[in-house]
């Protein structure tokens, strides 16, 4: 007896987005299957991040639709996903740069929290015990990121590459079923991107997490994406698995360059 496939996770049909006119995506569509890691690449100003602002509703588009889980995500405001299980990193980030480590995960536990104001102002009982259970949590993602030597420094005093993990713990800390990354390894060296990429393997493999991942690392999009979707000037010109996207004469011509015949190729040249 054949196992029916699974239905797509995140469906994007037909996103167009414009402002004045420039066009920053246009016809966008794809799919991506529940717990497969979807990779989006290009060169700046492809059009990658301005997707990435539409799945979570900070941009609206002109025309198409998008689905999560079958729910029209178009029709929801940005405070709604998270109680849906959408999360998300930025490739600039924004942090509270006084703000303790371990707090700034504690922030990300926000749609697990049940407590009122007036609770947590008493502090008693089953307030106590939620937080207990949010700090345990935390802290143990702080040991999977390599973050729990830094859990009392402030975010502003730490390096880029560090800060750039507390985003990505911050945002499993909301226990995702989705989890959009952009460019979760921009500012690290080799081995701290090796070990990023370790990790996002992980997150998918023992925990199931769908990831949309947008990088210009060839290395890691190459060694752990699924698929891949290649956009230029807001147009997807292909996609596929990796082993295709390295010969596609589309891309070698409007991205690359040349052929991605090694791992260590750099996008930027």
């Amino acid at each position: 007896m054949s196992i029916p496939p699974q239905s797509p996770l995140l469906v994007v049909e037909d996103i167009t987005l414009r402002f004045a006119g420039v066009t920053a995506l246009d016809a966008i569509s794809f799919a991506v299957q529940p717990g497969a890691i979807f990779a989006v690449i290009g060169p700046n100003g492809a059009g990658k991040t301005s997707l990435l602002n539409v799945l979570t509703r900070v941009y609206q588009p002109q025309a198409g639709r998008v689905l999560y889980d079958g729910r029209d995500l178009l029709r929801l405001r940005t405070h709604q996903l998270a109680a849906l299980g959408i999360a998300r990193t930025f490739q600039n980030l924004g942090q509270f740069p006084l703000t303790p480590v371990l707090d700034y995960l504690l922030l990300g536990r926000h749609a697990h929290m049940c407590s009122n104001v007036l609770l947590g102002g008493i502090y008693l009982g089953p307030t106590r015990a939620e937080e207990r259970k949010n700090r345990a949590y935390c802290l143990h993602l702080l040991d999977l990121l390599g973050l729990a030597p830094f859990r009392d420094a402030p975010l502003g005093s730490l390096p880029f590459g560090v800060q750039k993990r507390a985003d990505l713990a911050r945002a499993l800390a909301m226990q995702p079923r989705l989890l959009l990354l952009d460019e979760p390894v921009a500012g690290m060296g080799g081995a701290e991107s090796r070990d990023i990429a370790a990790i996002l393997l992980d997150l998918k493999e023992q925990l199931g997490i769908t990831q949309v991942l947008i990088e210009h690392d060839m290395a890691m999009v190459m060694g752990i994406a699924d698929r891949i979707l290649v956009l230029d000037f807001g147009r997807g010109i292909a996609e596929g698995a990796p082993a295709a996207i390295q010969t596609d004469p589309n891309v070698i011509k409007a991205y690359l360059g040349q052929e991605l015949q090694t791992p260590t190729l750099d996008p930027q040249r």
